[in-house]
């Protein structure tokens, strides 16, 4: 596991575990201009929103949650454009987590994954060992 990958994902961990000042530390430690920037991230991303929409979804059902994430109080969403999170959940279920150079910066596109997967990672229900197997699939996933 590349250095990038494993701090991303120890990033990814403490903001599972609602550890604040340790996701404060390793956010500081990421350097957007790495070219693997975001994709642990990404990549644990997509596992998430695939087991979320197991069997897929319409553009419609990926609409209606998006505005579902936004309309809810604690998502911390507020800031992202809807089609920009629109994307971001069909590419992830469609495996991409690479953003597309149209899109937002990199910065942007960590931020809303982190959201979103914070999001799905409670509605799904994942307690801490289920979390810790997400975020080795996802290693497993970027190393491959």
């Amino acid at each position: 596991m590349t250095g990038v990958t494993s701090k991303e994902l120890e990033l990814l961990g403490a903001l599972l575990a609602f550890d604040f000042i340790g996701f404060a530390q390793k956010s500081a430690a990421l350097d957007p201009a790495d070219p693997r920037y975001g994709q642990a991230v990404g990549a644990a991303f997509g596992i998430a929103v695939r087991r979320r929409f197991p069997r897929g979804a319409t553009p419609r059902e990926v609409s209606g949650y998006v505005a579902d994430v936004l309309g809810s109080l604690d998502a911390g969403a507020e800031d992202f454009d809807p089609a920009f999170l629109e994307r971001l959940v069909a590419d992830g279920l469609s495996g991409d987590t690479e953003p597309d150079g149209e899109r937002l910066d990199p910065e942007t596109t960590i931020q809303a994954r982190l959201v979103l997967t914070l999001r799905l990672v409670r509605e799904l229900g994942l307690g801490p060992d289920q979390q810790r197997e997400l975020l080795a699939e996802a290693a497993h996933r970027v190393a491959v």
